[in-house]
């Protein structure tokens, strides 16, 4: 009976296992149904809002990878072909599997539920294992899973604010906390990784988050340096985290900043908002109160561990968390008007846009605290569990409330798979500098002629980035063409006298080019080599690493492959040891004895003549004719 009693682990972690997947699966669905299964309806603002906009997204992958374009680097989809060239600044790495679920037939209300599905359920298991890596309990990392997951400013990204590059961003956000922890105040030798890992998914996912963990990570440090002055060490493993995040990042990095150099965007002359965007301190405790979602706040439960992290500090041993619950908390204060934002509003700093972004780092930590109980409020797996159903309560009564509070903004599922091309986000940052989106709508979609001589133009065909037409009977007519002349974009296949495809800046940043005569336009976006080596060089680095990291976790170190090196070396010189010049039959036999022989290292009967032309061999590789003779006659 012992083999199905519960304290056999071969029975427990199955079911264990299978019952917490269920859980995740049950709860993922259960947060979402108000807002994107409730009526066959999604709760969202239509136009111009983030929804659309990453909707739009995933419709324009799955347009490229229908063309064989499965990288695609200007999503055409927007502003109906026009192309935005979101992909370069918002990786397409996290929307793939919404993608394939286009591939498969689902329509794209059909495809955003389930991919918030996935989501959930990965920001559940993620955060779920990296805290079970740290801390071996069960409950207590199921209560740092709900807590995270259910969080209000994560549920604010993903059912309000429908950003799901932030929402991407959660997913990693433990892996790199997880790092974070190790490195500063666990295992660094092997553990590194994670920071590498987690850090490299997070800009992979959203532009912006990988601001707010490195601040995160300089002010760890500053609470760590009597720390790191008797184990220097440790900075070393940030460093190789830091740079083998880099080398996986420079695929993401280097277009970017290519783009950057040679087209000037709106993102760039962009003012900051960093001052306005904040909020006032009691808005946010109120907010976090009332437990709304409709509102960027900390929620009930982090807001009373925010301040029951101030109040009981002194109590708090574990270094880490009390570093954590500290700085989680101050991130909470600073990110709103307390803070003097106007200081920061004309650095680097304003990327962040807007300063409660900071509520992500103050979840994250704030839950950790929750869940690690220092000062032990959660005893018992009864209370843990009685948590975790609140937690869930909360989350689906938030919900409940922004959805009634405007149920107007219920969109049945047949309207929102209308396409809505010009979404591209209020900022509209990655169209040309002076272009303006209006314009750009009553756009025809063919080419026009803008000077010169009257031209024929014809057999117009576009397809995904490429376009092609004739024209005849033309003198230096400029053809506006019905794409953005991002830099990729050349007319270098097209036939007959035509000129390089240029940005008309004046004209909202569409292409043009001067014909003469006849033949024909063709033009595509190519990928530059900056953007295929980039690309090539991050997809090396990941396999270079990854093999590391699976000999690491077999022990396996470079004097191992030195020692079997050394071993081979002088089997394999043996081996090619044949002697150059061909002898008679029975010399020939006598050598190759001599040679097999030498090899097994045995001692056997061997001539004169043959150690004499094995010794002058090995040391001249040449025989003399004199010693030849001699040979012969002592046979």
């Amino acid at each position: 009976m012992k083999s199905i009693s519960w304290k056999n682990k071969y029975l427990r972690i199955p079911i264990v296992t299978l019952i917490t997947i269920a859980l995740f699966a049950a709860v993922s669905y259960i947060a979402l149904y108000q807002t994107e299964f409730y009526r066959h309806s999604i709760w969202t603002f239509l136009g111009p809002s983030d929804n659309r906009f990453h909707m739009m997204r995933i419709e324009g992958l799955y347009q490229s990878i229908l063309h064989h374009n499965y990288f695609p680097l200007v999503n055409m989809s927007f502003m109906e072909g026009l192309g935005y060239i979101s992909n370069i600044f918002y990786s397409d790495f996290l929307i793939y599997p919404a993608a394939i679920m286009r591939l498969m037939g689902f329509t794209p209300a059909q495809t955003i539920v389930r991919f918030y599905l996935l989501m959930n359920f990965l920001t559940f298991s993620v955060s779920f294992l990296c805290f079970y890596k740290v801390q071996r309990k069960y409950w207590n990392a199921l209560v740092f899973s709900f807590v995270y997951t259910l969080a209000n400013y994560r549920l604010h990204d993903m059912l309000f604010r429908h950003d799901l590059g932030e929402v991407g961003a959660f997913v990693f956000l433990p892996i790199a906390i997880l790092g974070i922890y190790e490195i500063f105040y666990g295992e660094r030798k092997r553990n590194w990784l994670f920071l590498t890992f987690g850090m490299t998914g997070i800009i992979y996912s959203h532009a912006i988050s990988p601001i707010l963990v490195a601040i995160t990570i300089v002010v760890v440090m500053l609470c760590q340096l009597p720390e790191l002055r008797v184990h220097p060490k440790r900075l070393l493993s940030l460093i190789w985290a830091s740079i083998c995040s880099g080398l996986l990042s420079i695929g993401y990095f280097l277009p970017m900043l290519e783009q950057l150099k040679h087209t000037t965007l709106r993102l760039t002359e962009s003012k900051s908002i960093l001052t306005a965007g904040a909020d006032n301190l009691l808005d946010y405790f109120n907010w976090s109160v009332n437990n709304v979602i409709n509102k960027p706040n900390i929620g009930f439960i982090l807001l009373i561990a925010a301040v029951a992290a101030v109040v009981g500090i002194g109590k708090v041993e574990n270094k880490a968390v009390k570093h954590f619950a500290i700085i989680g908390a101050v991130m909470f204060v600073c990110g709103s008007k307390i803070f003097p934002w106007v200081l920061l509003s004309k650095t680097p700093f304003k990327m962040i846009q807007y300063p409660w972004r900071f509520d992500m780092m103050a979840t994250i930590l704030l839950a950790i605290f929750v869940a690690t109980d220092p000062l032990h409020l959660l005893k018992g797996n009864f209370v843990k569990a009685a948590l975790i159903a609140f937690v869930t309560l909360l989350a689906i009564s938030a919900s409940y409330r922004m959805v009634n509070t405007l149920s107007t903004a219920l969109v049945p599922y047949s309207e929102y798979d209308k396409a809505s091309p010009f979404s591209i986000g209020g900022g509209q940052e990655y169209l040309p500098a002076g272009a303006d989106v209006v314009p750009l709508e009553a756009e025809p979609q063919i080419p026009t002629i803008k000077a010169g001589k009257k031209a024929q133009i014809t057999n117009f065909k576009r397809s995904d980035t490429r376009m092609t037409f004739n024209f005849k009977n033309a003198q230096k007519t400029v053809i506006s063409l019905p794409v953005i002349a991002y830099y990729g974009f050349q007319s270098k296949e097209s036939t007959g006298n035509v000129s390089k495809l240029t940005m008309n800046k004046k004209n909202n940043g569409l292409g043009e080019v001067t014909v003469s005569g006849k033949g024909k336009v063709v033009v595509d976006y190519y990928e530059t080599h900056v953007q295929k080596t980039a690309r090539h060089f991050s997809f090396w680095s990941l396999v270079i690493i990854v093999i590391g990291t699976i000999l690491s976790l077999f022990n396996v170190k470079l004097d191992d492959f030195k020692k079997l090196y050394a071993k081979i070396k002088p089997k394999q010189e043996s081996a090619k040891a044949e002697p150059e010049e061909p002898k008679e039959a029975d010399e020939s036999t006598e050598s190759t004895e001599s040679t097999e022989s030498t090899e097994s290292t045995e001692s056997t009967e061997s001539t004169e003549s043959t150690e004499s032309t094995e010794s002058t061999e090995s040391t001249e590789s040449t025989a003399d004719s004199s010693v030849d003779s001699e040979n012969k006659s002592k046979e």
